[in-house]
């Protein structure tokens, strides 16, 4: 672990999912100064881990998609800690339209990224970040494709911002 993946420094985060097997050339200059990608699932090819592994270390969830293959021995939720935030990821969520998501680890977390629905979502509830960053693979439905990057420094808050690919 280097300096920056310490839980004290500061950590720009890529998240990214629901590839479905395709990579977009556009994620390596968007990733460019990340420290670490999180994928939500729906990876789809092994091989797209694989090329998200050469810009930073990546960590992953299955998919509805991947529970066959090379990718069902991801794990279906993982919690990882940035810069002192706790950050927990899920493929699936069920986010109500209201207060909190359901089968959230206690203590709740900072920051909960999710993929699934194609959509779009940042927002704050109760303190906690829900984050969906849309679908990175080729274009489903009428949603815009996009990945997220998410700042997190100890000293200040996590922050993210959707990027449309």
């Amino acid at each position: 672990m280097n300096a920056r993946e310490d839980s004290k420094a500061p950590a720009l985060i890529g998240v990214i999912s629901d590839t479905h097997g395709f990579f977009d050339e556009g994620i390596p200059a968007l990733f460019r100064d990340v420290d670490l990608i999180l994928h939500a699932g729906d990876i789809g090819d092994p091989q797209i881990l694989e090329r998200l592994s050469q810009l930073a270390p990546v960590v992953a969830v299955r998919g509805n998609i991947d529970e066959q293959g090379a990718c069902a021995s991801l794990p279906q939720s993982v919690q990882v800690v940035a810069a002192g935030f706790n950050l927990f990821m899920t493929h699936i969520l069920d986010l109500p339209k209201q207060g909190q998501a359901s089968n959230l680890p206690d203590p709740a977390p900072d920051v909960v990224i999710f993929g699934h629905s194609h959509k779009q979502c940042h927002e704050r509830r109760a303190g906690i970040l829900y984050l969906n960053p849309a679908s990175a693979g080729r274009q489903r439905f009428s949603n815009p494709r996009s990945v997220s990057l998410l700042s997190a420094n100890p000293q200040d808050a996590v922050e993210a911002r959707l990027l449309d690919l």
